[in-house]
């Protein structure tokens, strides 16, 4: 009950935005020459409001396991996020604005994934991990930057905040495995993208490529997705992890698709870790 009435509305929501998703590739020839791919990466940047001295502030706390209130007066958008925490989903405010994806790992040694072009390895990586609250999380510790289908980072969770890790999505339960994406596969998303994605609005596509990328292992989707998104976990309409959300594409292999990333096979090569599952169902591991 609950999957599908999550579906019905994911797809609803893909009907009315796709327009947003889909601007870029105006005067995409509609017969079937060939043409070539061009993409775009969707990171936001990082808030203004976001000060060294906030940052400070954020690094002392999660030296003790904690995290600080967004300051007062700050004009953001409100994280509507059904379950909190360090998750898949979790909203990414600096090095850059961006989305996590799953996390890796077991028992006390959690890791958790983002966009390769989100934060480079050292980058220190802080989000909303529940409504109001700002919390550093740990070190990138892998960064992979090498286009579509070669996308993802991995981000060492600190010790303290270790606490706050669960593997569940955002919005659901979930990722029960490891999927495999093929044409005509559902796919889910929840990200933190501009206008369309703000607070973690979950969204559902169609699968219409799987193949090579930029040297990896590529898949895209007919979606809607803008700047904020990048990195965010995609699971299949079965529960399975699928991969991440890395870019828009226009034109190439990827036609009719408009939204791209890499694959969860590809991703788990470079984080060299295990995927960490959940039951598919409502915050199943609360």
């Amino acid at each position: 009950m609950w999957s599908s009435r999550l579906l019905s509305a994911a797809v609803a929501g893909l009907v009315l935005a796709l327009p947003l998703a889909s601007a870029p590739a105006a005067g995409v020839p509609t017969d079937s020459t060939p043409t070539e791919a061009r993409f775009v990466e969707l990171k936001a940047p990082q808030p203004d409001w976001y000060t060294p001295a906030l940052h400070d502030r954020v690094m002392a706390a999660a030296a003790r396991g904690e995290g600080v209130p967004v300051p007062e007066g700050v004009d953001y958008d409100a994280s509507g996020l059904a379950f909190t925490g360090i998750r898949p989903g979790a909203w990414i405010i600096a090095p850059s604005g961006c989305t996590t994806n799953f996390v890796f790992g077991s028992g006390r040694d959690y890791f958790i994934g983002t966009a390769g072009h989100c934060a480079e390895v050292g980058d220190e990586v802080t989000l909303i991990a529940a409504p109001g609250v700002l919390m550093n999380i740990g070190r990138t510790v892998k960064s992979v930057d090498r286009g579509v289908g070669n996308d993802f980072a991995l981000i060492d969770v600190r010790p303290s905040m270790e606490q706050y890790v669960n593997p569940s999505m955002t919005y659901f339960g979930g990722p029960t495995g490891v999927g495999s994406p093929q044409p005509t596969d559902v796919v889910e998303h929840a990200g933190h993208g501009l206008v369309i994605g703000t607070g973690g609005t979950p969204r559902a596509g169609v699968v219409v490529y799987r193949g090579n990328g930029d040297g990896g292992d590529a898949f895209a989707w007919v979606g809607a997705a803008s700047p904020g998104d990048s990195g965010s976990a995609v699971r299949l309409a079965n529960g399975q992890a699928a991969g991440d959300l890395t870019h828009i594409v226009v034109g190439g292999p990827y036609v009719p698709g408009d939204v791209a990333g890499t694959t969860i096979e590809r991703m788990l090569r470079i984080a060299g870790k295990p995927l960490a599952t959940a039951p598919d169902g409502p915050d199943p591991t609360s």
